[in-house]
């Protein structure tokens, strides 16, 4: 065997280990980040892509709602 096959192949074995490595990590933490954004879904959004805003725009209103932070 040529021994660029052998680093290639030691390479490949590295990103696989990493790659299992990282879906690891993910899985440990799939629960807590599913878990918080089922916690928050009834909340409303902080940006300006809510529902509001389209009603609004339906409707003929030219001002766009303010921050949900703010008070109205």
């Amino acid at each position: 065997m040529n021994p660029w096959d052998f680093v290639t192949w030691l390479a490949a074995a590295a990103l696989a280990l990493s790659a299992a490595g990282i879906f690891g990590f993910f899985l440990r933490d799939v629960r807590s980040i599913l878990d918080r954004e089922m916690h928050n879904g009834d909340k409303q959004p902080n940006d300006a892509s809510g529902s509001d805003t389209a009603s609004d725009a339906a409707v003929g209103g030219t001002q766009p709602n303010p921050p949900q932070d703010l008070p109205r």
